[in-house]
C-alpha cells in the first residue's frame, strides 16, 4: 500500500532532517529558493551587501538571511530551514561559536577564511588555507633561493615561522600589532638589521602604511626584493614587488572583489548541480561541491612593472614556474640574493692526454666552475648559507681514455673527489672515466658540461649521470634547417668512426632528409677513424678530394678536435682557398684556436672561414652576467661557450646540496643527492635549466647559431647569427646575415662550380660589385622604359572601355585561351617571389616551367642555357612577323598569297600565346644574358655569365647576345603592350575580354617583379620577399578597384589568384625564417588555397552567374548508323548529326566579322 505524504506530513513524522528537506522541495520545484544564513560582524571589512552584486539567476535560487554577531542564536531560531552558514566573519571566536551552532544542526559551515585550520567534516574555507599559502610563499623563496630576509606579519605568525624553520632557520620576523607606529618600527627596528628582502603579511592597510614607509626611508633601492600576499598586495605601491595572489584573482584590489568572486564561483557550482542532477545526488554532493572550493592550491605570481600589475608565474603543487622576465626594486633585472662549512666538488678541466697533443677547451671551459664557485660563496649569494664550495681539478685526461693512466691519476687525488663530479671535455673520456670510478668504487652524481653524445641520455645505463648540454640531437637535427633557411640544398659531410659520430651522422641524416638537403660526396667516402693525428688526415686525403670533387659548399665535419682541424689543413693543401668553403663544426667554441699549432693557422683562415655551429645559449640572465664579469676579473676574461655550461653544472649540484640541508636531509647520500639535482630547476648562465624525468638530458633550451669571421685586422672573431627555438612556433630567427669569405654577406651558390670545370681556378671567384650595379642600371632603365611605354600606348590607342558581357554565350577555344592565361599566370607570378621549394618541390618546378626559369626548373649547363636562349630569340622573331601580319593586314592585301593567308590564322591562336603567357618567359630569359655578377679579376671583361662560366661577358659572343637581346627587348614589348588588346578586337567568338587599363597594369607589374626577381633577389632575398608582397598588394588593390575582366567570374578569379599570390610568398618567407616543416608548411599552403577557391566559388555562386555554356555534343551513334546503311538513314536521325539547312559536302560559311 502506498500513499503520498504533504509536506507537512513529512515533517511531522521526522522522515528527514529539516534542511535536506528543504533543498528536496526546492529540486522539486515546490519551493524556488534556497535559505542560506549569512554571518557578519560591524568591524568586517565588508557587509553582507555585496551579495546583491551576484548573478540574478544566483539571487533567484538562493535567499540570504543576513545576521549580525551576536545575534547569530536568534537567525538560526528564525530561519530554520536554512541549508548554509556563509560566515563572513574574520575572528576566531567568532567561527567558532557559528561552528557550534552548524554542528548542532548538521548543516555545512562555509567560511571565507579558516583562521584556525579546522579539519572537521562541517567547515568549508572557499579561500586557501594558511599553509597553502606559506607553501606558495616557500615556493617563491626555493625558485629564487632566498633563505633568509624579514617576515612583517600579523596573521598566522605560529605556522609562519614553524615552515619557515623548516626551510631556513635565517629569517627575522616582526609582528605589527594594532595601533603600532610604523614609521618607528621601520626606523628603529627595521633598518638596524639591513635586511635586502622583505615579505609582508599584513591587513590592507597595515601593508600600505609599511610600504609608505620602506620607500620614504629608502630602504628599497636595487638589490632588494619584496614579497606580498594577496591582502598586502591589494593596495601595492613598491615598483618591482611580488605578489602571491590566488590564481584566477590576480587583478582583484579590494576583499570585497576577491569575496564576491570566489563566493560567485562556490554557489554557481552549486546552481549547476541543482539544474543537472536530482534532489538526492544534490543531498549527497553538496559538501563535495563545497570541498572542492575548500582548497585551492593553484597560485600566481604577480610582479608590479610600472605601477602595473603583471602575471610573471605560476606556483602549482608548490613549484614555481616563471614565464615572464621579472623587474626588481630599483628596476633592476638581477635577482637578489641573500658563509661556512667546506663542501668540496671535483672537476675534470685539464688539458692532458695520456697520448696525442693537449686539449685546452675544456681548461678554458672549466673557469665557468670555478666562476660559479667565487659566486656561490659570495655573501649573499643565496645559496649554501653556511657553506663554502670548493673544487678540485683532476688532470686525467680530456678527449683520449687510457684506463691505466687515468685509474693511477684517480687513485694519486681519491680523497679530493667531492660530493659531485663534474666530466671531462671528450664524450670518450666521460665514458671511460665512468668505467674507471666504478673499478674504484666510487659513487658520485656527474655532470657533464659538454659530452653531446646521444647514448648518454640513457639514465638505464648511466644512472649516476646528467649533463646541462643537449645531445647532439638536437643540434644536428637542426643543423639542415639552417642550410634551408640559407636557401642551399646541397651539402657534404664526414664523420668520425666511433659511438660520437655515428650517432651524430644518424641525426644530421634524418634532418636532411625531412628537409630535403642533399648530401652529395660518395656515400662511401663519409667515414674517418677517430683521434687521427696531422699524418693520420694525411692518409685518407681521398676522402676530403671527394667532398672536393662534389663541389658541395657547404661541409658538415662530424669530427671532434684536434682532427677537425687539421682536415682543414688538409683542405688547403688539396687546393681549396677562401669562400670554397662554408663549415659547420659540432664545436661549441670556434675562436680562439687556444693550443693550436700557430705555424698553420694560415691554412686554417683560409679553408676554415666562415665556420657555422649550433649550440646551446650562453651568459644570459643574472646569473650569465655574473658569470661573465667574474671570468672578466678573476681569469683575465678566458673564456669560451663552454664556460657557462661548466658554471650551470656546478651550480646544479650546488642547488641541490643547498635543496637538502635546508631540510634536514641526508646530502652524503649519493644516490638521493642525484634524484634531489635532477628535480632542480634554476635560471643559470644558459637559461633554464633543468633535467628531463627519466633521461640524463635537460630540457630544451634555446641554441645559438654561432660564426666566425676575420676582422679588419685579420683576427679571428666571433658573433651570433640566429637562434633557434624548438619550442617555440618560429623554430629558426635569423638575427644577423652571414658574413662569408669575401667579407659580403651576398649568398653564394650551394655549388662551388658548375657541373662541369670552369676554366679558371675557384678560389679566383669573387663577388663583382660593378657587374651586379649593371644589371641594376639596366632592369631600372627597362622598368622606366616600359613604364612610359605603356603609358602612352594606353593613353594614345587603348583608353577605352569594354563592354561588360551581359547575356549567355557559347564558350569558345579564345575564351579557354584567356581562361588558362589567369592560371598559368598564378605559377609564373609565383616564380617572380621567393624562392618556396622548401615548402613545395613540385610546385616550384611547376612555377619555373611556366617562367622558364631554366635555372631552377632544369639543369641548363652544357649548352642547354643557349638552346633555350635561341629558342626565345626565334620565338620572338616569329612573334614580330606575325604583329606586321595583323596591323599591316597583309593577308587581306595578298589574299591569294598562301604564306600571309596561314600566318593570319595562325596569329588567332598564338598571339596571346606568345604576346602574354610567354611576357614573362621572354624578358627574363633575355635579362639573363647580362647577369655578370661574378669575376675573376676588375674589369668587366673578366666577369663570366651567371648562367655558364665558359662565357666571359662584354666581348665575343656574349657582346653579340648581349646586343640580340637588346634588340629582341626593343622589339617585343613594345608590340606585346600594344598588341595585347588588340587581339581581343579581332577575335570575333571571344566573348570574354581583359580591359586595356588591367593588361597596362598587369604589364607594369610584370616588369617590375621581373627586375626585382634578376636584381634585388640576389642580393638579398629578404628584401626581395618584401618587396614582391608590396607590388602584388598594389596590383591586388587595383583589381579591387577597376574591373579586370568584362565577365565577372574572370574578374574574381584573377583578383583571388593574385592573392593566393601573396600567401605563397608570405609562407615562403616564413619558412626561410622559421626554418618550418616542409609537410606542415605544404598543409598550410594548400588550406589557404583551399579557402580562397571555396571563397571564390561561394561568391560566384551567390553574385556572378555563368554567362558561358558548351553547346550540347551531337550524337555521333547515328553518323555511323548512316555509313553503314549506306545513307538509308531517317531524316530524324540525320538531322541530329547536320543542322537544318546545312549542306554535306560543303563545310557553314562564317561571315567575316571585321569591318
Amino acid at each position: 500500500m502506498s500513499y503520498l505524504k504533504t509536506p507537512a506530513t513529512l515533517l511531522s513524522s521526522h522522515w528527514l532532517p529539516l534542511w535536506k528537506l528543504v533543498i528536496l522541495i526546492c529540486l522539486l520545484d515546490i519551493y524556488v529558493c534556497l535559505e542560506v544564513i549569512v554571518i557578519y560582524e560591524k568591524s568586517n571589512i565588508f557587509s553582507p551587501n555585496f551579495l546583491l552584486g551576484l548573478s540574478e539567476e544566483l539571487n533567484t535560487l538562493f535567499e540570504w538571511h543576513d545576521c549580525e554577531y551576536p545575534e547569530t542564536l536568534n537567525c538560526f531560531n528564525s530561519y530554520e530551514n536554512s541549508i548554509l552558514i556563509l560566515d563572513l566573519t574574520d575572528r576566531i571566536e567568532t567561527q567558532i561559536f557559528v561552528l557550534k551552532l552548524c554542528e548542532e544542526r548538521k548543516i555545512p559551515h562555509l567560511v571565507f577564511e579558516n583562521k584556525l585550520n579546522y579539519t572537521d567534516q562541517l567547515t568549508f574555507s572557499i579561500s586557501p588555507s594558511p599553509s597553502d599559502q606559506i607553501s606558495a610563499f616557500i615556493s617563491v623563496l626555493r625558485y629564487f633561493g632566498w633563505t633568509q630576509g624579514l617576515v612583517i606579519n600579523d596573521k598566522f605568525a605560529s605556522p609562519l615561522k614553524e615552515n619557515l624553520k623548516n626551510y631556513s632557520e635565517n629569517f627575522n620576523f616582526l609582528k605589527i600589532e594594532s595601533g603600532a607606529n610604523i614609521d618607528e618600527l621601520v626606523n628603529r627596528v627595521i633598518t638596524p638589521l639591513g635586511t635586502n628582502l622583505y615579505y609582508i603579511f599584513l591587513s590592507t592597510s597595515k601593508s600600505y602604511k609599511i610600504q609608505k614607509a620602506l620607500i620614504s626611508t629608502k630602504l628599497l633601492s636595487s638589490g632588494n626584493g619584496v614579497v606580498l600576499d594577496q591582502k598586502s598586495g591589494y593596495e601595492c605601491i613598491i615598483d618591482g614587488a611580488l605578489i602571491i595572489t590566488v590564481k584566477g584573482q590576480e587583478f582583484n584590489t579590494s576583499d570585497e572583489d576577491y569575496m564576491k568572486a570566489l563566493i560567485e564561483s562556490v554557489f554557481s557550482d552549486i546552481l549547476k548541480s541543482v539544474k543537472n542532477e536530482s534532489s538526492l545526488e544534490i543531498l549527497s554532493q553538496l559538501k563535495f561541491l563545497l570541498k572542492k572550493h575548500h582548497i585551492n592550491r593553484d597560485f600566481s605570481l604577480i610582479n608590479i612593472q610600472g605601477g602595473e600589475r603583471v602575471i610573471v608565474g605560476e606556483i602549482f603543487n608548490e613549484k614555481l614556474s616563471i614565464f615572464r622576465n621579472i623587474t626588481f626594486p630599483g628596476n633592476s633585472d638581477e635577482i637578489p640574493r641573500s658563509e661556512k662549512k667546506i663542501l668540496r666538488l671535483s672537476i675534470e678541466a685539464g688539458s692532458s692526454n695520456p697520448t696525442g697533443p693537449g686539449i685546452f677547451i675544456g681548461l678554458v671551459g672549466g673557469y665557468g666552475s670555478y666562476a660559479a664557485q667565487d659566486i656561490i660563496n659570495e655573501s649573499g649569494s643565496g645559496l649554501l648559507t653556511n657553506f663554502q664550495i670548493e673544487l678540485f681539478n683532476f688532470d686525467c685526461g680530456a678527449t683520449i681514455y687510457n684506463a691505466t693512466f687515468a685509474n693511477a691519476c684517480y687513485l694519486k687525488d681519491k680523497e679530493n673527489f667531492g660530493w659531485g663530479h663534474i666530466s671531462a671535455w671528450g664524450s670518450v673520456m666521460t665514458v671511460g672515466s665512468m668505467v674507471s670510478f666504478k673499478e674504484l668504487n666510487l659513487t658520485f652524481p656527474i655532470v657533464s658540461a659538454s659530452n653531446g653524445d646521444a647514448g648518454l641520455s640513457s639514465k638505464a645505463n648511466y644512472p649516476m649521470y646528467m649533463r646541462v648540454q643537449l645531445s647532439n640531437y638536437y643540434a644536428f637535427s637542426l643543423l639542415p634547417i639552417f642550410i634551408r633557411a640559407l636557401g642551399w640544398h646541397q651539402a657534404s659531410v664526414l664523420y668520425q668512426n666511433d659511438s660520437w659520430g655515428l650517432s651524430a651522422y644518424d641525426y644530421l641524416t634524418r634532418g636532411a632528409n625531412n628537409q630535403h638537403i642533399q648530401l652529395i660526396n660518395s656515400e662511401g667516402c663519409r667515414a674517418i677513424p677517430p683521434n687521427l693525428d696531422r699524418d693520420g688526415v694525411k692518409n685518407y686525403s681521398h676522402l676530403l678530394q671527394d667532398i672536393i670533387d662534389s663541389q658541395a659548399r657547404f661541409f658538415i665535419p662530424l669530427v671532434q678536435f684536434p682532427a677537425i682541424y687539421y682536415i682543414f689543413e688538409e683542405f688547403y693543401d688539396l687546393g681549396l682557398r677562401k669562400g670554397d668553403l662554408v663549415i659547420s663544426a659540432p664545436l661549441a667554441d670556434i675562436v680562439p684556436l687556444i693550443g693550436y699549432d700557430n705555424a698553420y693557422t694560415y691554412k686554417l683562415y683560409e679553408t676554415g672561414v666562415p665556420m657555422v655551429t649550433i649550440y646551446g645559449q650562453s651568459w644570459v640572465g643574472p646569473l650569465g652576467a655574473k658569470a661573465s664579469s667574474q671570468i672578466a676579473k678573476v681569469y683575465d676574461n678566458q673564456k669560451n661557450s663552454y664556460s657557462c655550461f661548466y658554471f650551470d653544472s656546478v651550480f646544479l649540484i650546488a642547488y641541490a646540496l643547498d635543496f637538502m640541508i635546508n631540510r634536514g636531509l641526508d646530502y652524503t647520500n649519493s644516490t638521493k643527492l642525484q634524484e634531489t639535482m635532477r628535480n632542480q630547476q634554476f635560471y643559470g648562465c644558459t637559461g633554464e635549466v633543468m633535467i628531463e624525468k627519466g633521461s640524463n638530458d635537460r630540457i630544451l633550451q634555446t641554441l645559438e647559431i654561432f660564426a666566425n669571421k676575420l676582422d679588419e685586422n685579420g683576427n679571428l672573431t666571433t658573433y651570433i647569427v640566429g637562434q633557434f627555438k624548438p619550442q617555440s612556433t618560429q623554430i629558426i630567427k635569423i638575427q644577423e646575415s652571414l658574413v662569408y669569405a669575401d667579407g659580403s654577406t651576398a649568398k653564394p651558390t650551394d655549388l662551388r662550380n658548375t657541373d662541369y670545370k670552369c676554366p679558371f681556378a675557384t678560389k679566383l671567384v669573387r663577388t663583382f660589385a660593378k657587374g651586379r650595379a649593371l644589371i641594376f642600371g639596366i632592369c631600372f632603365v627597362l622598368t622606366l622604359i616600359s613604364l612610359c611605354i605603356t603609358i602612352y600606348i594606353w593613353k594614345r590607342w587603348w583608353k577605352i572601355s569594354v563592354a561588360p558581357l551581359t547575356v549567355k554565350e557559347e564558350i569558345s577555344m579564345q575564351d579557354f585561351i584567356i581562361g588558362a592565361t589567369i592560371v598559368v599566370e598564378f605559377f609564373q607570378f609565383c616564380s617572380m617571389g621567393p624562392d618556396f621549394s622548401p615548402i613545395n618541390y613540385t610546385l616550384a618546378d611547376i612555377s619555373n616551367t611556366f617562367s622558364l626559369s631554366v635555372d631552377k626548373a632544369l639543369n641548363q649547363r652544357n649548352g642547354i642555357f643557349w638552346i633555350v636562349v635561341n629558342a626565345v630569340f626565334g620565338s620572338i622573331g616569329l612573334w614580330v612577323i606575325l604583329c606586321l601580319v595583323v596591323l599591316l593586314r597583309l593577308d587581306e592585301k595578298f589574299p591569294t598569297n598562301f604564306i600571309f593567308r596561314n600566318l593570319d590564322a595562325f596569329a588567332d591562336y598564338f598571339m596571346p600565346i606568345l604576346g602574354d603567357l610567354c611576357f614573362i618567359p621572354f624578358i627574363s630569359v633575355c635579362l639573363d644574358i647580362f647577369i655578370c655578377d661574378q669575376s675573376i679579376g676588375n674589369n668587366f671583361t673578366d666577369s663570366f655569365l651567371a648562367q655558364d662560366c665558359y662565357y666571359f661577358c662584354w666581348k665575343d659572343e656574349h657582346l653579340a647576345y648581349a646586343i640580340c637581346s637588346v634588340l629582341a627587348l626593343i622589339a617585343y614589348e613594345p608590340l606585346a603592350v600594344f598588341c595585347r588588346p588588340l587581339w581581343q578586337e579581332l577575335q570575333p567568338l571571344l566573348h570574354v575580354k581583359a580591359t586595356p587599363l588591367f593588361l597596362m597594369v598587369k604589364t607594369m607589374a610584370q616588369i617590375a617583379l621581373i627586375a626585382m626577381n634578376k636584381t634585388v633577389k640576389r642580393a638579398q632575398s629578404t628584401l626581395h620577399g618584401g618587396l614582391f608582397i608590396a607590388v602584388m598588394i598594389f596590383y591586388i588593390i587595383f583589381l579591387f578597384k577597376f574591373k579586370s575582366y568584362n565577365y565577372s567570374r574572370f574578374s574574381l578569379w584573377q583578383t583571388l589568384v593574385s592573392i593566393a599570390v601573396v600567401w605563397l610568398a608570405f609562407l615562403s618567407i616564413l619558412a626561410q625564417w622559421t626554418g618550418g616543416n616542409p609537410i606542415i608548411m605544404t598543409s598550410i599552403l594548400i588550406l589557404g588555397l583551399v579557402i580562397i577557391a571555396l571563397i571564390g566559388l561561394y561568391i560566384q555562386h551567390k553574385k556572378y552567374p555563368s554567362l558561358l555554356f558548351r553547346k550540347k555534343g551531337q550524337d555521333e551513334s547515328n553518323l555511323f548508323k548512316f555509313a553503314f546503311t549506306f545513307g538509308k538513314t531517317s531524316k530524324l536521325a540525320l538531322s541530329k548529326i547536320v543542322p537544318s539547312g546545312t549542306s554535306m559536302s560543303s563545310p557553314r560559311k562564317i561571315e567575316d566579322p571585321s569591318p
